[in-house]
């Protein structure tokens, strides 16, 4: 694979259901990863775009966290049926924010 122009970062954490912080992952972010992969290879954009896992990307209080490089976009709140709108506004137009999905500029968690 070329290096990629774009890469899509999804918050795939783990923490226990009773722990002090909520986490991604039983927020359901592999069925965000993966329909971000599906959808990548469906339209066509696997050879300028890399969709990766991560571990926690420190903003676990505001739902499914995803980041968009060389944007620095990131999103939070994000399900499945968001991800079409990420490839079509952000990857697909040149690094245009989905404003209605942006992460608040908060500190770290």
């Amino acid at each position: 694979m070329p290096h990629p122009q774009v890469q899509i970062l999804v918050c795939l954490n783990e923490r226990p259901a009773d722990g002090p912080k909520p986490c991604c992952s039983l927020r359901g972010s592999l069925e965000v990863y993966h329909r971000f992969k599906d959808r990548v290879r469906e339209l066509g954009m696997r050879d300028r775009v890399m969709v990766t896992r991560t571990g926690c990307l420190k903003h676990c209080s505001r739902g499914i966290t995803v980041a968009v490089w060389p944007y620095n976009l990131w999103y939070s709140g994000v399900t499945p049926d968001d991800v079409d709108e990420i490839l079509t506004t952000t990857v697909a137009g040149g690094g245009r924010e989905v404003e209605r999905l942006r992460m608040l500029d908060i500190p770290w968690e």
